[in-house]
């Protein structure tokens, strides 16, 4: 009789370390896809720039490409901006939803935020490599350039738009 209780009392113990080992699970799995993400983004934005795609079209955004901002190229045009960052947001989504992350609002709020930590990190570092400059010496301008934030809302746009099974939040 002793042993039935016991397998009573830790049968909660073992749901608990196995819902914790899923949170866990699809936490790594949602930073991995928004570091996939955000490499996508940007190594899109530099496929198009390299390809010529929508050259001289629209308002140029300054350090899009910071890398490139020695070579006189780091601004891109809005319109290549946008068709580098959605597409792989929607990915993001898609990538979100498999990974659990239902709400459409939830794999918006990851993707954007995601994406705009590591953008804000990756930004400062280029900066301090064209500079040979210490990374920190960097770090606060990062909040100040629009690129940043339109790269990351539109992954975000992206991520709640798309396409998924069943009725969604």
């Amino acid at each position: 009789m002793s042993s039935g209780t016991m397998t009573v009392a830790a049968s909660p113990s073992r749901a608990r370390s196995h819902a914790i080992a899923e949170a866990a699970a699809r936490a790594l799995g949602a930073a991995l896809v928004v570091v996939v993400t955000t490499i996508a983004g940007i190594g899109w934005l530099d496929l198009l720039r390299r390809s010529g795609v929508l050259h001289g079209t629209g308002p140029l955004l300054p350090e899009a490409l910071p890398l490139q901002r020695l070579a006189g190229n780091g601004a891109q045009p809005l319109a290549r901006v946008i068709l580098a960052w959605l597409p792989a947001g929607v990915l993001a989504g898609a990538a979100l939803r498999t990974v659990g992350l239902g709400s459409r609002a939830l794999r918006a709020g990851v993707t954007f935020a995601g994406c705009a930590l590591l953008l804000l990190a990756l930004g400062g570092l280029s900066d301090a490599v064209s500079e040979s400059d210490p990374l920190l010496s960097h770090m606060s301008a990062q909040p100040g350039r629009v690129v940043i934030w339109l790269a990351a809302a539109l992954a975000g746009a992206g991520a709640a738009g798309a396409p998924g099974r069943g009725s969604e939040r």
